[in-house]
């Protein structure tokens, strides 16, 4: 849940940032990840040779004409910002923002661990550090 927790906190910024609607999106996520009855990660790492390799396996539902992409000027140029011309192309931007955040809370759970690193960045934020 945490691992996908993860993937959904990137997915999420980009699809709320164009205008989608995030919560079909959780949606359609959780329940492909709990598609056979057992809830599994969406994302998956491994080695290819030397190089570290990263899938992302989800449903994305999201579109760059109509409803609030369409009429919203803060969507529009987010939309403009991802370079997407597809709906097809702003579901990829949104899967890479995904992986890659997927990568950084593994590290964070492999190093300090997320509550660590969440209560630094807090600190950091506070003024305290």
């Amino acid at each position: 849940v945490t691992a996908n927790k993860g993937v959904m906190n990137g997915t999420d910024a980009v699809v709320l940032a164009t205008g989608n609607d995030w919560r079909a999106v959780e949606a359609g996520a959780h329940a492909w990840a709990a598609r056979d009855g057992r809830y599994r990660p969406l994302a998956t790492w491994g080695l290819d040779g030397d190089d570290l390799s990263g899938r992302l396996e989800m449903p994305l539902a999201v579109g760059i004409v109509g409803g609030s992409t369409r009429v919203h000027p803060a969507a529009r140029l987010a939309i403009r910002l991802t370079g997407a011309r597809t709906a097809s192309d702003l579901a990829t931007v949104a899967a890479c923002a995904g992986l890659a955040n997927s990568l950084a809370a593994l590290r964070a759970l492999a190093t300090d661990g997320i509550q660590a690193g969440h209560m630094r960045l807090h600190a950091r934020h506070d003024g305290r550090t």
